[in-house]
């Protein structure tokens, strides 16, 4: 009981000092700046939409803050999370810490507009690209209104077109059903997010809100980056605060509302992965949609980056091995060449090359089955047995020992499959899709293959292009 009340005590304060935040900007605003928002074009979601409490700009959005080197901030610990991007070769961290006040940072980062939304109900960092067709900066503030208790942003150019953070298309507006591009993003501690990129830069707290009356921005004092305004809101799968009338109920008889999951979107299909389900350090091969996945995880830290595995127009798999440093590697099956957690070969024949990021996010899982309810999970296919001793033994010996043609994934197509065979040496090959006839309808390997485990992508579509899957 003692816990409930302190939960409850901690989100009234949270309340009252979003509340009174906003109060302070409406006594300031013009006419209209603070009131609601029209919803009558909003169709059937907007069902679905309610107040947090806060109206337009109560919780407010930071503009371009200020950047600075780690060593000058310290509203951030070691374990804390933050939100990582890379852009045209700069490393920036982007602390959940602000996310909790603020929820959407608009910046400017290798010269690139973007907007990093985090949103703390559904534990969800996504990072847009804000840079618009005649290459000028576009910005997003907080609407106060939420769906499936999930952010919706508003487009200042319009100050009217609303997002839903999950899904990132405007709801209504002269945006309506535009889908805003999706950028990669790390989510990590900030510890791991320095050792991958020790140039890093992090964001100045309380900075960034000067379109905001004094009496507002006031508010966000150092000591305030400091406190969890939500109490055990994060691992208190019961406690689902702002959480009603949903666009669909999610399964929480199989799964816990505050499990973990990395989604990913391609091609109009949805997958989740849930990070209890991952083994340590698991290096996963896998296809969302059309799109192959390469999806890497570090247990210590709880990080998970997915990634295209294609490297000049061929489609690698790979296997973990164990680290010469103190983050993940995995080798790749096809040129035995070593890559390390960001993406890049540090070794072999394709030394130098680099891996594309691609785009997800880690969520709640209520929120993520609320928005993609009935998507595929991740079922645990797609992870290459690694050699005994990786650092000691040469990846040559995670060769197979005999030949095998293991059982696609995932059966049935959706709509493709990867299809798992293993060459115990080097020889002529043909691997060749046959129809209940006999006969042959698609050829997806002819010719020599070196020795090595292999997974190759097949569409449903027979050699001339049609569906038969």
């Amino acid at each position: 009981m003692a816990d409930t009340r302190r939960t409850e005590e901690i989100l009234m304060e949270r309340t009252a000092a979003l509340l009174t935040a906003a109060l302070t900007f409406a006594l300031a605003a013009g006419p209209g700046e603070a009131g609601a928002f029209d919803r009558s074009d909003l169709g059937e979601i907007g069902n679905h939409i309610f107040s947090g409490g806060p109206p337009r700009d109560g919780i407010p959005a930071m503009d371009n803050p200020q950047i600075v080197a780690p060593n000058q901030v310290s509203y951030v610990a070691e374990s804390d999370l933050v939100l990582g991007v890379y852009v045209n070769g700069i490393a920036r961290a982007y602390p959940e810490n602000l996310g909790w006040w603020h929820e959407i940072i608009n910046d400017d980062i290798g010269g690139q507009f973007i907007s990093v939304t985090f949103c703390p109900l559904t534990g969800t960092g996504l990072v847009f690209n804000t840079t618009d067709g005649r290459g000028r900066q576009f910005e997003f503030g907080v609407s106060g209104l939420l769906a499936n208790s999930n952010l919706i942003m508003y487009d200042r150019r319009d100050f009217e077109t609303l997002y839903p953070q999950m899904i990132y298309t405007g709801i209504n507006g002269s945006r309506r059903n535009q889908r805003l591009e999706l950028l990669p993003v790390v989510e990590t501690t900030w510890d791991m997010w320095k050792r991958m990129h020790p140039d890093t830069e992090v964001i100045q707290e309380g900075t960034g809100l000067d379109r905001y009356p004094q009496a507002q921005a006031s508010l966000y004092t150092f000591d305030r980056y400091l406190r969890y305004p939500y109490g055990d809101y994060r691992t208190n799968g019961d406690n689902l605060f702002l959480f009603s009338n949903p666009t669909s109920f999610p399964n929480l008889a199989s799964y816990g509302s505050k499990d973990l999951i990395v989604g990913l979107c391609f091609g109009g299909q949805a997958k989740s992965y849930f990070f209890k389900e991952f083994p340590t350090n698991a290096v996963i091969n896998d296809v969302v949609g059309e799109q192959a996945v390469l999806l890497v995880y570090d247990e210590q830290s709880r990080t998970a980056i997915p990634y295209d595995p294609v490297v000049e127009g061929e489609a690698l798999t790979f296997f973990a091995v164990e680290s010469f440093d103190d983050m993940p590697q995995f080798v790749d099956v096809e040129t035995r060449s070593r890559w390390n957690f960001l993406g890049t070969a540090v070794d072999g024949p394709l030394e130098g090359a680099q891996l594309a990021q691609l785009s997800g996010f880690n969520s709640w899982w209520f929120a993520w089955d609320s928005y993609y309810n009935d998507s595929p999970v991740w079922d645990g296919e797609g992870i290459i047995a690694p050699p005994v001793t990786a650092v000691e033994e040469d990846p040559d010996s995670a060769l197979p020992a005999s030949f095998s043609l293991a059982q696609n994934f995932p059966n049935p197509l959706n709509p493709s499959t990867i299809i798992r065979f293993a060459l115990p040496s080097d020889g002529e090959t043909r691997l060749r899709i046959y129809n209940t006839a006999g006969q042959v309808i698609q050829s997806l390997v002819e010719g020599h293959q070196q020795a090595g485990t292999y997974m190759v992508n097949w569409d449903g579509r027979d050699a001339s292009g049609a569906e038969v899957a």
